[in-house]
């Protein structure tokens, strides 16, 4: 993908609502051949980096009912949509590998540290929406908090117990995330209050926990809430999701179906625009 063509792609906040949806679905047609043929999706290959970073600023911007229908129900998109997201979800992965790594080069204060990453701002403003809903009905500092899907950079987790002063303790599968978010919160000297446990959250025995949050790459939602339901005596669970366009990049809970399951959706987040791409949905056990 030249760069030329990628400017012109995305130079049309101004244009028609026919020539903006047009443009963007040949932006993720372009971006969509650029993954599958790249095999370096790290931080190192400035071509994705490029297009990534693009793609971020166009999912932030803010689009027309018309426009979002036409682009997420396009039929080359959905067609290509979980490839799409796997591809993306490799390169937020190795993102966040690369600033866990580079975190635990620094020395000096901890919230000094963290708040020096490019996207604190984002998730500052995601996690403080999120604390402030958990706190309305919930004793949040008094109890321990399961975070599901912390990945190699467990910057949500480290916000909630630097708001909260709440424990976190976190889940996560991929042993290579394990392992450089446990090396960073030992360097921050947090090893204590944000711990990580090499688990599948699909697999966790949530019973002596109430409050738990599960991340937007976590893509087995429904299992994960499955269990939750079924160990948890009294959950309080905020899941996080996606809205609008912002489903291209990350898979959207059937909301349809917690109801089935025995949830009640008592409240939601909505994006920011230019700010957060995801929503989160808090949700309790229905109760006979």
């Amino acid at each position: 993908m030249e760069d030329s063509s990628t400017g012109s792609l995305l130079a049309t906040g101004n244009a028609p609502s026919m020539q903006r949806v047009d443009n963007f679905i040949a932006f993720i047609r372009e971006a969509n051949e650029l993954l599958q043929k790249e095999t370096d999706l790290s931080p190192a290959n400035q071509l994705v980096s490029d297009m990534y970073n693009h793609l971020l600023l166009q999912l932030r911007s803010h689009y027309f009912p018309p426009e979002v229908q036409a682009i997420v129900n396009n039929e080359y998109i959905r067609v290509n949509q979980q490839k799409i997201q796997d591809k993306l979800s490799e390169i937020e992965f190795l993102v966040e590998l690369r600033d866990s790594h580079d975190i635990c080069k620094l020395d000096g204060a901890v919230l000094d540290i963290v708040k020096s990453l490019p996207n604190w701002n984002s998730y500052f403003s995601l996690v403080s929406q999120e604390l402030q809903y958990m706190r309305q009905d919930r004793h949040i500092e008094k109890s321990p908090i399961i975070f599901v899907g912390s990945g190699p950079m467990p910057i949500s987790p480290i916000i909630l117990h630097l708001l909260s002063g709440a424990e976190v303790i976190c889940l996560e599968m991929n042993a290579i995330a394990y392992d450089a978010s446990c090396n960073l919160l030992e360097h921050l000297g947090l090893g204590d209050k944000v711990t990580v446990v090499l688990k599948e959250g699909s697999e966790f025995d949530y019973s002596p926990y109430s409050q738990i949050v599960v991340a937007s790459l976590v893509r087995n939602k429904q299992a994960v809430l499955e269990t939750i339901s079924r160990t948890s005596a009294d959950p309080f669970v905020a899941v996080r999701t996606a809205e609008g366009m912002r489903r291209i990049m990350y898979e959207a809970i059937d909301e349809s179906q917690l109801n089935k399951q025995g949830w009640r959706i008592l409240g939601r987040t909505s994006p920011e625009e230019k700010l957060v791409v995801n929503s989160t949905l808090f949700l309790e056990r229905i109760t006979n």
